[in-house]
């Protein structure tokens, strides 16, 4: 398992909001790229997202 995945499996939904904020406010007080921090937060969300759409899609295939 990546450390993104792994990362991504622990999160829901209010801790990414959090994540999100944290980092922004991160960026724009030390000057970093906001917009990374921003597509950091995306990437992971998304892919958590279609993590939990791929469970749903294998929990409702029944056996032949």
């Amino acid at each position: 398992m990546s450390r993104n995945h792994a990362i991504s499996s622990l999160m829901n939904a209010e801790q990414f909001l959090a994540l999100a904020d944290t980092l922004r406010s991160f960026a724009q007080h030390s000057g970093r790229d906001l917009n990374a921090s921003n597509l950091f937060v995306h990437e992971m969300l998304m892919r958590a997202i279609e993590r939990e759409r791929e469970e749903d899609r294998q929990s409702n295939i029944k056996p032949s």
